[in-house]
């Protein structure tokens, strides 16, 4: 699987250059490039979401993949005395 296709995407066209991402994102993968909010250090990247949740324009996305287990989940049985 390519990591790149789960890493932040940012809409340069909406990005209004407002740097609130930038402050709040937690390990500096974020960076400003021409004056817009920038993937700069994509290994830096923990994919928490602050980027998104903070972004007022919603010009970032971070794309999820959902997996669902085949087995349900279950508890172990209980020994009897």
């Amino acid at each position: 699987m390519d990591h790149q296709q789960w890493l932040p995407r940012i809409d340069q066209a909406r990005c209004t250059g407002c740097g609130d991402c930038i402050a709040l994102c937690p390990t500096g993968a974020l960076g400003r490039l021409e004056g817009k909010a920038s993937l700069i250090n994509a290994e830096a990247c923990t994919y928490c979401t602050a980027c998104e949740d903070i972004c007022p324009a919603g010009a970032i996305e971070l794309p999820f993949l959902v997996c669902k287990s085949a087995k349900s989940a279950s508890r172990p049985k209980e020994k009897k005395p």
